[in-house]
């Protein structure tokens, strides 16, 4: 949606004219839209249009767009083209639903709008004066609100918001006036026109507004056959429109109704259950907890194999689809550990699909965060061979070493019941079988990111002209991976013992985080601008804390039980 940012600015310097849009002044006060029940909206889904760079369905484009102007993946009961559709009906009527989102707190509070919420109605933030006084700072090109000096820096949380919500707005005008629906082909390598535009075809255009007609009176039968004929016919009109194409875009749509990310992460967490209760029953269920590991692998497949077709390039563009790849890496190397194996171990298996359903889990629930939606390349990644090899590479040394936090956190819970004498039995056992998981999974992790940052070095000298710069994202993949080689001396060395080791290899976790999340999203700065994004810094501060927490309490009761523990090392 980034393409609506000088639309955004315009439309901001003129809310009044905006707010036009409502026909409140002629009309009965509108009733509230609602979903048509029962009504088939597969061919509208299918309906091809452009944006965002790229060709895809109206499905997408509706996903995008809830996406964009709620922060969540849905609305409601609403089917997502069936909202594009009422929105372009009804304009006057979704002016007063609370459909845009405002964040950011301070963002809110500069705009006088009620805190305790975060949707608020377009009609709301159309008559804010803050909002228009903020938007013509900006077309001016001088001071901001956050700014009244015109210091040059790095933008605020606040100020993005700002931004993000004027787009937001512009969005939302552009989809009610039909400027947003790109629809209509015109000649080869150039831009679709949308249905607004100035000597667009007369007879695809009327086509389309027919079929919206049909669904703002209700009539079911003659919307579904005119979203049947509206899909042809831009199929005839679109140049170079093979059956191939149709294919591609019938995929994307099967890809959002299949959700198999989704899938993915409910048959590891399945699995999961399985393997602990088998480890609890004498090894039972192992076969249906591989079998719910193995499902949910090949959903994970499913899903790696569908973006892939839709996009042309490795999912690995985005926080998003390194997150899933981090996943699947997870649960790979751990299968490779189980079976490579003599003596086969649940525990890694139990903990790898716990590690890899919460990751999945974790993307699932924060869409505004990591964004989902398929978008193409930015330049300095149109390389696929460089973006394959060094960002894979570097993503599944993160898995390696989530696998190793992952261990690393059940051997301090197993000391945890370590009470000296009276410790269970086989429990010193149990801690260095663990340990020696998380020792080959370790080693996996730093062979992977020792590579991935060289290769990253290569691809800089070839896109940028110099090997290594001290890049923010640079010197924290270089901080991981020095801590790492520092912990794996030490244990081999001795310095360590189980106890140390297993520490250090869940507080080692907290560099990668700072590496893969921390630099895009805390601090924002440095060369890899690309992968920049806001949101979620609560969350990950609290995960890492507790980890922390942890950590330190195990270490605590350790040391307090150091007479039973006695020539241990730690």
């Amino acid at each position: 949606m980034r393409h609506v940012d000088r639309f955004a600015l315009l439309l901001a310097l003129g809310l009044a004219a905006v707010a036009g849009v409502s026909r409140a002044e002629d009309a009965a006060p509108a009733t509230r839209p609602e979903p048509r029940e029962g009504w088939d909206f597969s061919e509208a889904e299918r309906i091809p249009l452009q944006a965002g760079g790229r060709l895809k369905p109206m499905d997408s484009f509706g996903l995008e767009t809830i996406l964009f102007l709620t922060g969540r993946s849905s609305f409601g009961s609403w089917n997502s083209t069936e909202l594009l559709l009422s929105l372009l009906s009804r304009p006057e009527a979704w002016q007063k639903e609370r459909i845009i989102r405002v964040d950011h707190p301070e963002a809110r509070r500069q705009l006088l709008l009620e805190e305790s919420r975060a949707l608020f109605a377009p009609e709301e933030l159309f008559h804010s004066p803050v909002l228009m006084q903020y938007a013509q700072s900006i077309e001016g090109g001088g001071a901001t609100l956050m700014d009244p000096r015109g210091a040059v820096g790095q933008e605020s949380a606040r100020e993005r918001e700002l931004k993000k919500l004027l787009n937001r707005l512009g969005l939302f005008r552009s989809l009610v006036s039909g400027e947003a629906w790109t629809v209509i082909p015109v000649g080869p390598g150039e831009a679709w026109k949308s249905l607004a535009a100035e000597g667009a075809p007369g007879p695809l255009r009327e086509n389309f507004a027919n079929m919206v007609r049909a669904y703002h009176r209700g009539d079911r039968a003659s919307f579904e056959a005119g979203a049947l004929s509206v899909r042809a016919a831009i199929e005839s009109a679109a140049p170079g429109w093979t059956s191939s194409v149709r294919r591609l875009l019938g995929v994307e749509v099967v890809y959002h109704r299949l959700q198999p990310f989704r899938w993915a992460f409910l048959f590891y967490l399945a699995s999961c259950g399985l393997w602990i209760w088998g480890m609890y029953r004498s090894g039972r269920g192992a076969t249906f907890a591989m079998g719910a590991a193995l499902a949910g692998l090949l959903f994970h497949v499913a899903g790696f194999t569908m973006r892939i077709w839709i996009s042309g390039r490795a999912p690995v563009s985005n926080m998003y689809e390194s997150v899933i790849w981090v996943s699947f890496g997870a649960i790979l190397f751990s299968l490779i550990i189980y079976f490579v194996q003599k003596q086969k171990q649940a525990v890694l298996m139990a903990t790898s699909t716990a590690v890899s359903g919460i990751i999945l889990l974790a993307a699932d629930a924060s869409p505004a965060v990591m964004d989902p939606t398929i978008q193409p390349l930015v330049p300095v990644l149109r390389s696929n061979f460089w973006l394959m090899v060094h960002v894979l590479t570097i993503t599944l040394g993160y898995a390696a070493f989530a696998l190793t936090f992952g261990l690393g956190n059940v051997t301090l819970a197993h000391f945890l019941r370590y009470k000296g004498p009276g410790k269970p039995a086989g429990l010193d056992k149990k801690i260095n079988s663990v340990n020696q998981l998380s020792y080959r999974a370790m080693q996996i992790g730093v062979v992977l990111l020792a590579a991935g940052t060289i290769l990253g070095g290569v691809w800089a000298d070839y896109s940028w002209g110099r090997f290594w710069g001290w890049d923010p994202k640079e010197t924290w993949a270089l901080i991981a991976l020095l801590a790492y080689l520092a912990v794996l001396h030490a244990r081999f060395t001795g310095w360590v013992g189980p106890f140390g080791y297993a520490a250090w290899s869940v507080v080692c976790f907290l560099t990668v985080m700072m590496a893969w999340y921390g630099v895009n999203y805390v601090l924002g700065v440095g060369l890899h601008s690309y992968g920049f994004s806001t949101g979620g810094v609560g969350a990950v501060a609290g995960f890492c804390l507790a980890q922390m927490v942890f950590v330190l309490g195990v270490t605590v009761l350790v040391t307090r039980r150091s007479g039973e523990l006695s020539g241990r090392k730690r």
